[in-house]
């Protein structure tokens, strides 16, 4: 085989490489965008006896999504949290980990993000488009349960604390904020998920996929990252996260902690436990540390005062 032959048969094969490259980070980015959902919940109120409503509203772009109020058992509150599930998961995901929070006094709505869940939509965005799902519900509970809006705390998982934490910036008005397995950078998040899951290197495939994302969703989702906002939280706050996270590293879930710049922050670190386990590894210990946060961090408001003529 002469210089030239072999030259040609190199130039192909790189290509050939330099093509499938491309296609597999092409393909990739649409199953980022495009997750694949179970429509069928396994876990919903009914299975923990806890009174609750389905309900539906739409999102400012036109997207419906769906959840459940549940109220506070034993007596009527003017507290609630709000739940915010992870990248193809959903509000039962959620719930099944959360639940024994509706009997310490707190009412709690979860919904599904869109692509998830019972919820429409067609594109899930990781963080950028789902703050507009967490703006809808939060409209949905000021306009429709206006006495459980006196006092508002947000619990956020993975892609969800990411929403959380973007929320408690855009909504000075929300107590409290529990971030758990959020992730750092969603660039970051995404390279670490295609070397840890595929051992995909970072150039050319993951950097191709973040391109065709990009270009898919007409915006960088980089933008909304947690670290461009934690740095701006007032509120208490409690991070979590398992040392066993491949996703959300250690040291990445540190540096989202250091970060933040709430007089009243706590990072709670749960040995043995892996992306989306602690409460799974915490049992009770997780239930007590999460009880005692919200317990602490989203008060009961006094009532006002009558005025002193009215007493007349």
């Amino acid at each position: 085989m002469s210089k030239v032959e072999l030259l040609n048969w190199l130039l192909f094969a790189l290509g050939s490489i330099a093509a499938l490259a491309v296609f597999a980070a092409f393909r990739k980015s649409s199953e980022i965008i495009r997750p694949s959902r179970t429509r069928v919940l396994a876990n919903t109120p009914d299975q923990y006896k806890l009174a609750h409503e389905t309900v539906e509203f739409a999102t400012a772009d036109g997207v419906r999504l769906k959840g459940w109020y549940i109220p506070a058992v034993g007596a009527e509150s003017g507290r609630t949290i709000i739940f915010c599930h992870g990248w193809g998961s959903n509000r039962g995901e959620l719930l099944r980990d959360t639940w024994f929070l509706a009997e310490q006094g707190f009412n709690l709505f979860y919904f599904d993000f869109r692509v998830s869940g019972e919820s429409k939509g067609r594109v899930s965005s990781v963080g950028y488009l789902e703050t507009r799902d967490f703006d809808a519900a939060y409209e949905f509970l000021r306009v429709n349960r206006p006495h459980a809006v006196e006092a508002v705390g947000v619990f956020g998982a993975s892609m969800g604390g990411s929403v959380a934490i973007y929320s408690a910036v855009k909504y000075p008005e929300l107590a409290c904020l529990l971030a758990e397995n959020t992730f750092l950078s969603y660039n970051k998040v995404v390279a670490n998920w295609g070397w840890r899951r595929m051992k995909a290197p970072y150039f050319p495939f993951v950097a191709l996929t973040l391109f065709f994302i990009r270009r898919k969703l007409k915006a960088d989702p980089e933008l909304y990252s947690p670290l461009y906002n934690v740095g701006k939280i007032k509120i208490p706050a409690l991070f979590i996260n398992g040392d066993h996270d491949d996703l959300v590293p250690l040291p990445d879930a540190e540096a989202l902690f250091g970060e933040c710049h709430s007089d009243k922050k706590q990072m709670w670190v749960i040995a043995g436990a892996s992306h989306a386990k602690c409460a799974e590894v915490g049992g009770e210990v997780y239930r007590k540390r999460v009880s005692e946060f919200f317990t602490e961090n989203l008060r009961e408001p006094a009532p006002e005062k009558e005025p002193a003529e009215s007493k007349k």
